[in-house]
């Protein structure tokens, strides 16, 4: 997260402050780039190609919500932009955000500039928020629609469970058996896995059973 620059830091601390807010959506085959500015904006020398030479669609600040970003130990907390007061969504969007391959798990990101309680710009365009988009939901009535995008950050992708397991071996190595013996165990029975972990009985076993050790097995 970058860090204000001291006009921004003296705009922050007035009394009127008049953000203006920048968002990146990497959605697969139509990226999303809008502002709340009154027109919609292209910067230059930026030197982010997630921003140089690229147009920021202007769209009405009072239809705009984005929660802060509160951080923690292990990260920001989720991020959520939501966009309301929409009248239709038309099909091919409907179409292209129900494929979740689409956006989930592409990136997301978020600027702002700061400007003085006369509208002047204070500082330079800052980067505050790099995540994930994980949900994206659309609600409302047919007569007003809102989107709403759920961007986890970078760390997260980090401490979220892999879902990983040490018994699909077998998929990449076709002679590893270790994954079906080591289920005949975990169940109590001890098995070839040359045979499909057929049970068998086991001399532990025989030694506790009632009629004695059974020889010749």
């Amino acid at each position: 997260m970058s860090r204000p620059d001291a006009a921004a830091s003296a705009a922050l601390d007035a009394q009127v402050v008049r953000p203006v807010w920048f968002a990146y959506l990497d959605i697969l085959g139509d990226p999303i780039r809008a502002c709340t500015a009154a027109r919609s904006i292209t910067f230059t020398g930026i030197g982010d190609p997630d921003v140089d030479d690229q147009v920021f669609d202007a769209i009405n600040p009072d239809v705009v919500e984005i929660s802060s970003v509160r951080v923690k130990a292990n990260g920001a907390e989720p991020v959520t932009a939501r966009l309301s007061g929409i009248a239709t969504i038309d099909a091919d969007t409907l179409e292209l955000i129900g494929d979740k391959s689409n956006w989930q798990g592409r990136v997301a990101r978020l600027w702002r500039i700061i400007r003085d309680e006369s509208g002047t710009q204070a500082g330079a365009l800052q980067h505050y928020y790099t995540g994930y988009m994980v949900a994206l939901s659309v609600t409302g009535t047919p007569q007003s629609q809102s989107i709403s995008v759920k961007i986890e950050s970078y760390l997260a992708a980090y401490s979220q469970a892999s879902n990983r397991t040490y018994l699909d071996q077998e998929q990449y190595d076709p002679g590893d058996l270790s994954a079906k013996a080591a289920i005949a165990i975990a169940n109590g029975t001890s098995g070839n896995p040359l045979i499909s972990n057929t049970p068998v009985q086991s001399d532990y076993d025989d030694w506790r059973s009632p009629l004695g050790p059974r020889m010749g097995l």
